[in-house]
């Protein structure tokens, strides 16, 4: 069993990254929970020049860059800014249809990797006018003549206020206001050519505009944003859902208004995640062990503990068929489900053959991670040393004398050590989050 610290350790690197190896838990053993969660939160942001994602832009290239993304999230100097980028993914989205092209996909997640760290504020300004976003909720089809609510509906409802202040119950916005804020989006044009966006003032609505309880006069874009950032459940919102992900489950009121004090106008991230990640319940044993791991969430952990490389495989069609969680092709603009819904059979059978895959490569290497334990463990020290090698400190009864009758079954190779780490990678500790 592992101690307190081990549980803790180990649960910041899979809140805060994808997940430790035996390593990661050594070391923030040595250095404790709070030096740990400061190192995490104050590593210097990468660049895309180090992440090398392909430059490529047909949809028959999503496979190489996809291969390298779940690559970044696996083994990236700054496992939180992947996390929180994965986050944000899911929050702010936009996924590949019949008029959004992986090029404006790519766009759209490039922008959401550069700061995650930052203001939220300024992102919802950004990713409003890139071509992701305006195809993919219309706003390149929002004109004074013809107007679009979509986005107008999507920003206030899903990426900024939600339907009810979460500490007063009060509705946030009406049917009217979005009207008036999709006016107010109005003058966007996309040039087919060239794939760019650009404001047209022939196509904007300059007439007053009246939302939120009060005149915005000629109000476009700018002050769309800066009135979204203004209204009092914008404090609330996102740092609800952020404290969702990384501690596991609602916030209560008073922890909501401290992190809304966080949040401020302009939506601090940095902030918000510091202070829940320093907070009591990030590491209380409610947190611990309360997620399910999602699809793109097991292939990044398990090929970090493997050290299987993920940026020159392709997944993308298991995660789209079999696990439904294709990074690229959400099932609609509130993401993907989360919690209990990936337990199922689908997932568990086509993660289970992706495992076989980890656990080949491993197998074939004479110096990966199943020859190591073959050389350095005996076929009964090894099954808890196949289970900390994959970041589980602590395993059930039941796994434990599984692992202990396959180890000690036959022949103690690096063959039956490869095998030894797919058996906890199908485990239900491995499973949770």
């Amino acid at each position: 069993m592992g101690t307190v610290t081990e549980r803790q350790v180990a649960h910041i690197w899979r809140r805060l990254g994808f997940g430790p190896t035996d390593g990661d838990i050594e070391h923030g053993v040595a250095i404790g929970t709070k030096a740990l969660i400061d190192d995490l939160l104050h590593r210097r942001p990468t660049t895309p020049a180090q992440w090398r994602l392909p430059k490529l832009s047909s949809w028959e290239d999503q496979a190489p860059y996809l291969g390298r993304q779940l690559q970044l999230m696996a083994t990236s100097p700054n496992p939180l800014q992947e996390r929180l980028a994965w986050i944000l993914q899911g929050i702010v989205v936009v996924g590949v249809t019949d008029s959004v092209a992986f090029d404006d996909l790519r766009g759209h997640v490039s922008r959401l990797r550069v700061n995650p760290f930052g203001s939220y504020t300024r992102l919802l300004r950004d990713t409003a006018v890139l071509p992701g976003m305006m195809k993919y909720l219309n706003g390149d089809q929002n004109t004074a003549e013809h107007p679009n609510q979509n986005y107008a509906r999507e920003l206030m409802e899903l990426f900024s206020l939600g339907l009810k202040n979460l500490v007063t119950g009060r509705t946030n916005y009406t049917q009217n206001d979005v009207i008036q804020v999709a006016r107010a989006l109005t003058g966007y044009t996309l040039d087919w050519r060239s794939n760019r966006i650009a404001f047209d003032a022939s196509y904007f609505d300059d007439g007053q505009k009246h939302f939120f309880g009060k005149s915005q006069g000629h109000a476009g874009l700018a002050e769309v944003i800066s009135a979204v950032s203004r209204h009092p459940a914008y404090r609330y919102f996102i740092p609800a859902r952020l404290y969702k992900e990384l501690v596991g489950h609602a916030p209560d009121v008073a922890t909501l208004k401290a992190l809304g004090t966080h949040w401020g106008t302009s939506g601090n991230v940095r902030s918000v995640v510091s202070a829940i990640a320093h907070s009591p319940a990030f590491l209380a044993p409610a947190a611990i062990g309360s997620r399910v791991k999602s699809p793109v969430e097991l292939l990044a952990s398990g090929a970090r503990v493997m050290g299987f490389p993920l940026g020159s495989s392709d997944y993308g069609w298991q995660l789209s068929s079999f696990m439904n969680q294709h990074p690229y092709f959400p099932p609609n603009v509130s993401g993907w489900p989360e919690g209990t819904t990936w337990l199922n059979a689908g997932v568990d059978m086509t993660w289970g053959g992706i495992v076989q895959d980890f656990a080949a490569a491993s197998a074939a290497s004479s110096h990966g991670i199943a020859a190591k334990l073959w050389l350095s463990e005996s076929p009964r020290s090894a099954p808890m040393a196949v289970a900390r090698v994959c970041g589980i400190t602590d395993v059930t009864e039941s796994t434990a004398r599984a692992l202990h009758a396959y180890t000690t079954s036959g022949s103690w190779d690096r063959f039956r050590a490869a095998g030894a780490l797919a058996l906890v990678l199908v485990s239900p500790e491995f499973l949770v989050n």
